[in-house]
């Protein structure tokens, strides 16, 4: 004997399947997703995962030469231009997550005064 399963239930299944996919698919970006940045010069280059991490970072050649100080800054340049690019994607990613987790609480809702 099959029972059906109530409209409301179903409805609600079917939104935590959405929010589940929503979710599985920023985690899939996060993991996969890179920034490149440099300084302005171009004599440094950093990389950031998804997650802001510092991945990768190449110093070109005889740069050491212009002192510590002077490379740290252009480290620095090229870490805030990465992390200015990863802030921007993350903060176009929530947007985009609240719009559509939004848009399945609103269906819902919907469904509910029907």
């Amino acid at each position: 004997m099959t029972e059906e399963m109530h409209p409301e239930v179903a409805a609600v299944l079917k939104q935590a399947q959405q929010l589940q996919s929503i979710m599985d698919e920023q985690l899939h970006k996060m993991s996969t997703q890179t920034f490149t940045a440099t300084d302005e010069s171009e004599t440094v280059e950093v990389t950031l995962d998804g997650h802001h991490h510092l991945t990768g970072a190449f110093i070109e050649d005889g740069l050491l030469r212009l002192g510590v100080q002077e490379v740290e800054n252009r480290l620095n340049e090229a870490l805030q231009n990465a992390t200015a690019a990863a802030t921007a994607s993350s903060e176009a990613d929530r947007e985009r997550i609240d719009a559509a987790v939004a848009e399945i609480t609103g269906d819902l809702r919907d469904h509910e005064s029907t």
